[in-house]
């Protein structure tokens, strides 16, 4: 591993940062990314507690497809970045994660070769 990158956190556009990255390089990403979480009305879970919506400028995106390709976009560069024995872990909720799941699959993070 390059030693400016152990033990480090880096501060900054998620996009920009990651292509700074040195191919092969990281043996674990553990990503909280945007959960496009803006409501229109309100929602309540099946337990009838009401869900808080995100009204902070990082998590708007215009629509499905702008969300999709910042997924694409910030998914393809760890790839690029994951050493090809290393995992990536995502966090989400019920209103993004199959959205990024879908992309994790079609990007090939599940091949078995």
């Amino acid at each position: 591993m390059n030693l400016y990158l152990k033990n480090k956190l880096i501060n900054g556009d998620s996009l920009e940062e990651l292509k700074k990255i040195p191919n092969e390089t990281i043996d674990l990403i553990f990503a909280d990314p945007p959960y496009n979480l803006q409501l229109k009305s309100e929602l309540t879970r099946p337990d009838r507690s009401k869900v808080s919506g995100v009204n902070d400028k990082w998590d708007q995106f215009e629509n499905f497809n702008k969300y999709d390709d910042f997924t694409y976009s910030w998914l393809t560069e760890c790839k690029r970045i994951l050493k090809k024995n290393g995992a990536i872990w995502v966090i989400g909720s019920y209103h993004n994660i199959f959205r990024v799941g879908t992309a994790i699959q079609n990007l090939g993070f599940l091949d078995f070769k």
